[in-house]
């Protein structure tokens, strides 16, 4: 079964001060059976999102299996809005990844607003780091009040996934990305409140081990077909390839 992967950085670890590089997720892809995968920096989601994002163009240039994601960084809204314009118009671009510039402080509709309106021209979708309670809420709020844009929830809400899921069954525009906890019981949870179409795979590479993520997927007691949609049909959905 192929699989598509929305949620990778490649660079420099904050946690352990070494590279994961290009070549270490392409031979991650290959070991796991990933055809396709969404890519951002880990300098742009640290210290440097301008950066960052002159790298990742540079390598979905060089590699058509990956794909980019934006990091825009909400105390830089004119900055961040430059690089939108500058790269979300090739298809290499998957979409915007906000970040408050730093890791684990998530990102309010109040200080995002301005991102946010710039970003409805490009019609792609947005990703949130949501590892907890407070950061599903504020993804929630950002959803309804920009209901056109598809809101992707990296991380699923991490142990609040039962929340990230029922947050989900009445905002419509929300889409939850697996990785984070490691529940057995959370993919047929969300498969049976939302349905399979809403739930996309993201390994959370380097931070995770991507065999972890994929188990919870072929354990789960869901269909074939289902878990053809998480691993990678929805995802080819939600970026209309």
């Amino acid at each position: 079964m192929a699989i598509f992967d929305v949620h990778a950085e490649i660079g420099t670890t904050p946690l352990w001060g070494v590279p994961f590089t290009e070549a270490n997720l392409i031979r991650s892809m290959q070991k796991y059976g990933v055809e396709r995968c969404i890519v951002s920096s880990t300098i742009a989601n640290s210290c440097d999102f301008r950066r960052g994002n002159a790298l990742i163009a540079r390598v979905v240039k060089a590699n058509p299996a990956l794909l980019g994601c934006v990091v825009v960084n909400i105390n830089y809204p004119e900055q961040s809005q430059q690089d939108m314009h500058a790269y979300l118009p090739d298809d290499s671009f998957a979409g915007i990844l906000l970040t408050s510039g730093v890791r684990g402080r998530h990102v309010t509709l109040a200080e995002a607003e301005e991102i946010l309106n710039a970003h409805r021209r490009f019609v792609k979708p947005v990703f949130v780091h949501t590892p907890n309670q407070a950061a599903l809420l504020a993804a929630n709020e950002m959803a309804k009040a920009f209901n056109t844009l598809k809101f992707v929830l990296l991380s699923m809400g991490g142990d609040d996934w039962r929340m990230a899921t029922m947050l989900a069954d009445r905002t419509l525009n929300l889409v939850l990305e697996i990785s984070g906890s490691f529940s057995p019981d959370k993919i047929k949870f969300a498969v049976d409140h939302i349905g399979s179409h809403r739930i996309v795979y993201g390994s959370g590479l380097p931070y995770t081990d991507p065999s972890s993520i994929i188990g919870l997927v072929e354990d789960a007691e869901i269909s074939d077909v289902d878990k053809r949609n998480i691993l990678e049909q929805s995802a080819k959905r939600l970026l209309r390839t």
